[in-house]
């Protein structure tokens, strides 16, 4: 009989699936998913993409132990008794592939403090449970020719490409989201928690001139009325404003219509930067919402599903179908709507759930809106440096909003060398802008 990697589950009529199913599967989507995002490295990409791949194949040797095989072929709910992440790291570090043996041992457990690892000397990234590492430096060699008997596409060589070292938090990160994605997804689609879903097309193109119908119809409609005359200069000064720069400012007043202006600034990025999302992050759930119904008013295409273009991620979200809720909380879909704590909890995260759709922001577009009260001031300076590496190292783009925004990127505390970023909407119109602002506001005291 074949080695297993999951066991049956008899009363909902679901089978047992094999070792070697599994992890050409996991090898695939994890391959898949590094590939997807090297798209949009502007370095090294075969290092990254190897050492995904690397434990991919390696992730779950630990499971041909015998005691383990013994638990999958009963068809068992009792957890395995060897700690099957293990065996991984184990044969990795023997290979000298500390990347890959990384990611391997922790994708349950989730990347660890590097520090705290190295104290442990010998134990080095090896699991806890004294019993199984005795078990794994006993059998490895077995667990070895087990699977290179099994899995001929993927085989465990003497031989294994060491990779780099030297990468930063958010890289190793990055590579953990590949890996995870493809062994919680395959293991969810076997188990029927999760389909397969072909997320819809950019067509970022297309999507632009549609919500340029859209405001030229809202434009129409009270054409000489002073506050809608601001609001399509600043569409037009978004719409037409340079890309050049990866980190744009907006400090246009609340009222004068960011929500399409900036959506046509992303979207003109999107298409001469051949990014593969729009990533629109907002303060409250209330604004989500309204933003969203203007969107799919604004940018949905005739036939489309509107769930699946424009996706709503937060806790109250509501989906038609299975398939949008998939397209959403794994960032899959063209355009994605979120909080900002989903988003940068996502970029901060270390834990495997956290950290699955990660691999989809490198080539995204980014709206960052209210960006003063995003995170707590005391957080930037870490979450500056991830941004500028998101920008440098994986083409993204952003644009930092707010009515009232705080330049915080020109003081030393914040980022080591300060800078100048260009602005959005054109010094005149955000002149007018302000000036109609103050204007607006009548404050009456007794």
């Amino acid at each position: 009989m074949d080695p297993l990697a999951h066991s049956a589950q008899p009363d909902k009529g679901i089978p047992t699936q094999s070792y070697k199913n599994h992890i050409c599967n996991v090898v695939k989507q994890a391959a898949d998913n590094a590939e997807g995002a090297c798209g949009y490295l502007t370095n090294d990409c075969f290092d990254f993409k190897q050492s995904v791949v690397n434990a991919a194949i390696c992730h779950d040797l630990g499971k041909l132990d015998s005691k383990n095989q013994d638990v999958l072929e009963g068809n068992s709910q009792r957890g395995l008794p060897i700690k099957h992440e293990d065996a991984g790291a184990a044969f990795l570090l023997k290979q000298n592939c500390s990347v890959s043996a990384i990611l391997a041992s922790k994708h349950h457990q989730g990347l660890p403090n590097l520090y705290d690892e190295r104290v442990r000397g010998r134990l080095f990234l090896r699991h806890e449970d004294t019993f199984s590492r005795t078990r794994t430096e006993k059998y490895l060699a077995e667990y070895v020719l087990t699977h290179n008997k099994y899995v001929h596409a993927h085989q465990l060589l003497s031989e294994v490409y060491k990779g780099s070292s030297g990468w930063g938090g958010l890289r190793f990160r990055l590579s953990l989201s590949c890996l995870v994605d493809g062994d919680h997804g395959d293991t969810a689609r076997h188990y029927g928690n999760e389909i397969s879903v072909e997320p819809p097309s950019c067509r970022w193109q297309e999507r632009l001139e549609s919500l340029k119908c859209h405001t030229d119809d809202l434009f129409k409609k009270n054409p000489t009325k002073t506050r809608n005359l601001l609001r399509r200069d600043i569409f037009q000064g978004c719409k037409n404003a340079k890309i050049d720069k990866g980190i744009i400012a907006c400090d246009s007043p609340v009222g004068t219509g960011k929500t399409t202006a900036v959506m046509a600034h992303l979207l003109k990025a999107a298409i001469e930067k051949e990014l593969r999302h729009i990533i629109v992050v907002l303060p409250y759930t209330n604004i989500i919402k309204q933003s969203v119904d203007t969107y799919r008013k604004a940018l949905v295409l005739p036939g489309e599903n509107e769930f699946e273009v424009i996706a709503e991620h937060h806790h109250q979200a509501d989906f038609d179908h299975i398939d949008s809720r998939h397209l959403t909380t794994l960032w899959k879909a063209p355009i994605i709507v979120t909080t900002a704590v989903q988003f940068f909890e996502t970029i901060a995260a270390n834990k495997p759930a956290r950290l699955r759709k990660l691999h989809e922001l490198p080539g995204s577009a980014i709206f960052i809106d209210e960006v003063h009260a995003a995170i707590p001031a005391w957080m930037w300076p870490q979450m500056w440096q991830w941004v500028k590496e998101l920008v440098t190292d994986w083409t993204c783009h952003f644009v930092l909003a707010s009515g009232s925004l705080p330049r915080f990127w020109r003081f030393p505390q914040i980022a080591e060398t300060p800078e100048i970023i260009p602005d959005l909407v054109p010094e005149p119109t955000r002149y007018a802008a302000n000036s109609a602002e103050i204007n607006r506001i009548k404050y009456l005291t007794v």
